[in-house]
């Protein structure tokens, strides 16, 4: 079985991505999406199981290919713990400046090679709340819990202002929204004052 991320191993194996890019005189720009970027840029995800990113330029260079692939055999982690899935659920219409937040440079302390960035918190929101895998026995869970905490970072206080989240997004999803009103009829968050409020996205730290 995969061994499970956390949060400082994933920020490890970036920093040893970023150290081979500036080896090849490199600066490799990567956008970190799903679980892996609340856990990197948040304080209310503690593990994930992969790393998904937006598309990089194929083919991959073979340097990166060998430190991915190093990594995965070193961590014990699956061979595709960097991943490229997402690039399918991705909004045309989100900038890449305006609805992305510059996370960090790698490796940490040294000549950066790796640059990533993260969805910001609506866009995050809108990505969570079209994909909605609040059903899944597995995921579920933790799917939902991803969402109130959003709802409370981006400040969202009714159930039609998620849908024009998402709509901003993803408008042909915001048409034809019920099983998105109906979920998040049963995961709304409640109205007890939380003394740890979620906040997304951190600076990196």
């Amino acid at each position: 079985m995969a061994a499970a991320f956390d949060r400082e191993r994933l920020l490890l194996a970036f920093d040893r991505i970023g150290a081979a890019a500036a080896v090849q005189d490199v600066m490799l720009e990567m956008a970190v999406y799903g679980g892996s970027a609340l856990m990197i840029a948040g304080n209310f995800r503690f593990a994930t199981e992969d790393a998904d990113i937006a598309e990089l330029e194929r083919p991959w260079p073979e340097w990166l290919t060998r430190v991915v692939a190093d990594i995965a055999a070193d961590q014990g982690w699956s061979a595709d713990w960097l991943n490229e899935g997402v690039q399918f659920h991705l909004s045309p219409l989100a900038d890449q400046v305006a609805d992305h937040i510059e996370f960090a440079t790698f490796p940490r302390g040294g000549a950066p090679g790796l640059r990533v960035s993260v969805p910001s918190a609506p866009y995050m929101l809108a990505l969570k709340l079209k994909a909605m895998r609040i059903n899944d026995p597995r995921r579920g869970e933790q799917e939902a819990d991803d969402i109130r905490n959003l709802l409370r970072t981006v400040g969202v206080t009714t159930i039609e202002d998620a849908i024009a989240i998402l709509g901003r997004y993803f408008p042909r999803s915001a048409k034809d929204a019920d099983r998105q009103r109906f979920l998040l009829k049963h995961i709304w968050p409640g109205e007890t004052p939380d003394s740890d409020p979620p906040r997304y996205p951190l600076p990196s730290r």
